[in-house]
């Protein structure tokens, strides 16, 4: 029992971390709408002087848009000349001269409009109780020019850990919350966590502490991307699933077992091994491959018998091999298409919030433009199911994903297209040149910092299609490249298993060649058998 504890574990400690992405993911929405209220802006854009009102209108706003979202405790707007606004459901303190520090200033300027999430902002903010609070960070940029005009900051209340996890709690289950340096933020404290397992920098962990009557799990798990540690105790009472009396009754069964196994081992040892023994000898068994079936004759007629039921069951052993085989390769085509359904949710997240970005901005023709291709690109992705689409399609999926991607990074690269037309209409597997492309923009052009090429090419040469993907990144030397090809490198969107996946398919294992000049370019050649 114990052990399937310990195996659903991780699972459901990633699930509460996805629980609380999700609440994070609704704050940003709630910044978001404020950063582009026009009368915050106004406020942001304004000399403090002149208007009087600008203050009072943003802070309206502020109200109205705050007041639908749950555990806000106080929203700060920071001008760049260190003037701010502030509302607030509770009391709370803020230290100007940290907040006004370059140092506090630094890491939220470099995430460029992303979010950042610290404890008390990092001694920025407190409260009148002294209960720590969340404090929700990003740069506030122009609309129109991209540059910071300011800072807002969403203080949370820790009740919004609470919501990841109130589901799962049961009398056999505790949960809480530790920052970094092990303090903790919600939820009663777990005694076990301060002397039997110490809170650490692992992503998960989990120990199991056995007991003759009570057996219990501790784990703690580290969500990506914040400042929060989860974790968690399951006790597990054997007294809970066999009373007293069945204890005994299985005590007795247990005895009773052992005593018959005993006689029973005697008893196979003298009138059933020692035959077998003599039947074994004439038993040819490959290691890992087919069963031979012998037609030697034994001497005595139960060896006789028992040869031809062998002999029969060899049979059967080929014929269930074979069948086994055959389940494994489907298991392995079912998991390749599993892979091929799958999309990554803050693709489409980021592309929805694109165009509501557009929509604020009145921009009618691009948001028709835009929702037009994120229609094509999800009916080409999903193909009406089919397994294998032509390379045509493939390079349409391409096409439409990296026109979505100008809207959202308009600026950042420039895509390319060399194809030889004859060569499109040939099959390929589904979605093999996607994750290529997108790692060329994450890994490749935008760590750059400046306008890249992305250029896909088709081609013919050595009775081979040549397909090319080409970025003008920052490329990857040789120890780089060799993490990526055996899959270790967990920031790349699944080359291994785009590489495997096409060798499956295929029954080749000469897949691909990698090009690339460390801070020049970077290209991956997928070579397909005509």
């Amino acid at each position: 029992m114990i052990e399937y504890m310990m195996d659903n574990n991780y699972n459901s400690m990633v699930s509460i971390g996805n629980n609380l992405n999700i609440e994070l993911g609704a704050i940003s929405s709630m910044s978001k709408l404020i950063m582009t209220n026009k009368n915050v802006v106004d406020y942001l854009k304004s000399n403090k002087d002149k208007n009087s009102r600008l203050p009072q209108n943003a802070i309206t706003s502020i109200y109205d848009i705050s007041n639908t979202f749950n555990y806000i405790s106080s929203v700060y707007i920071f001008r760049l000349d260190e003037d701010y606004i502030d509302i607030g459901r509770e009391v709370t303190y803020v230290d100007k001269k940290i907040i006004n520090s370059e140092k506090w200033r630094e890491e939220i300027f470099e995430k460029a409009g992303s979010y950042v999430i610290k404890i008390n902002g990092d001694g920025a903010f407190s409260t009148r109780t002294g209960t720590p609070i969340i404090s929700f960070v990003r740069v506030i940029n122009d609309m129109d020019t991209q540059k910071p005009i300011g800072l807002i900051v969403i203080n949370l209340t820790t009740n919004i850990l609470e919501n990841t996890y109130k589901d799962m709690i049961n009398n056999d289950k505790g949960f809480c919350y530790y920052d970094k340096d092990a303090n903790i933020l919600f939820g009663e404290k777990i005694e076990e966590f301060s002397y039997q397992v110490k809170i650490g920098d692992e992503k998960f962990k989990q120990v199991a502490i056995q007991g003759l009557i009570n057996s219990k799990v501790l784990s703690y798990y580290n969500v990506p991307d914040t400042p929060f540690i989860i974790a968690k105790i399951e006790n597990l009472y054997i007294s809970k699933y066999i009373s007293p009396q069945g204890i005994m009754i299985i005590t007795i069964i247990i005895a009773l077992t052992i005593v018959c196994l005993v006689i029973i081992g005697v008893f196979i040892s003298v009138y059933i091994i020692k035959p077998i023994e003599k039947l074994v000898q004439y038993i040819d068994i490959s290691n890992f491959g087919w069963s031979k079936k012998e037609s030697t004759l034994l001497s005595d007629n139960p060896m006789k018998y028992l040869k031809k039921i062998n002999d029969n069951k060899l049979v059967e052993i080929n014929r269930l091999v074979e069948e086994l085989l055959e389940n494994e390769k489907a298991k392995q085509r079912a998991e390749l298409e599993v892979l091929q359904e799958q999309i990554k949710p803050h693709f489409l997240y980021n592309t929805l919030g694109t165009i509501a970005d557009l929509a604020i901005q009145n921009n009618d023709n691009e948001v028709y433009d835009a929702i037009e291709t994120l229609g094509n690109f999800y009916r080409k992705f999903l193909s009406k199911g089919s397994k294998e689409i032509t390379l045509r399609d493939e390079i349409a999926i391409v096409k439409n994903y990296l026109k979505l991607q100008n809207l959202r990074y308009e600026g950042v690269f420039e895509d390319i297209y060399d194809l030889q037309e004859e060569l499109l209409d040939i099959r390929v597997p589904k979605l093999i040149l996607q994750p290529l492309v997108e790692n060329s923009l994450y890994h490749g052009i935008r760590p750059k910092g400046e306008k890249g090429i992305i250029k896909i090419s088709v081609y013919k040469k050595d009775k081979k299609v040549h397909i090319t993907v080409y970025d003008s990144g920052i490329g990857m030397d040789k120890e780089q490249i060799s993490t990526m090809i055996k899959g270790n490198n967990k920031k790349s969107f699944g080359f291994k298993r785009t590489m495997d996946r096409i060798g499956y398919y295929y029954s080749i294992e000469d897949v691909f060649d990698i090009r690339s000049e460390e801070g020049v370019y970077c290209e991956v050649d997928i070579k397909i058998p005509i």
